[in-house]
């Protein structure tokens, strides 16, 4: 009776175990009523740099911005971010666009491009 209950707590604690190692990237969403006015600048600003602005509606202040873990299917301009907590932010687009705006990573301490993921 007591190996029974042993082996039921053993696989209770393996399965809280592999749901805690969930390789869900998707961290968090804020609607435009956050604090996260700076980042969507800094980001629409990175899209006018690369000239990727045509395919993205100019209402940069509604852009969706989530918290994200950087990996290797992101172009991170400094490779130093790989597995850290950055924020995603991703553009409406225009209507009838071939490829979409790239979704573009903030660091949210420094208010820093450090990379992007380009548009499918």
């Amino acid at each position: 009776m007591k190996l029974k209950y042993l082996y039921l707590a053993i696989t209770a604690f393996l399965m809280l175990l592999v749901a805690s190692c969930s390789n869900k990237q998707d961290v968090g969403n804020f609607t435009d009523t956050d604090s996260y006015e700076k980042v969507r600048k800094v980001a629409w600003e990175f899209i006018e740099e690369k000239d990727w602005n045509d395919t993205a509606k100019e209402d940069w202040k509604s852009a969706e911005v989530k918290k994200i873990i950087a990996d290797n299917s992101y172009e991170l301009l400094d490779k130093t971010y790989e597995g850290q907590e950055l924020l995603s932010v991703s553009f409406e687009d225009k209507e009838n666009v071939v490829v979409g705006t790239p979704l573009i990573l903030v660091d949210p301490d420094l208010n820093k491009v450090i990379g992007y993921m380009a548009g499918e």
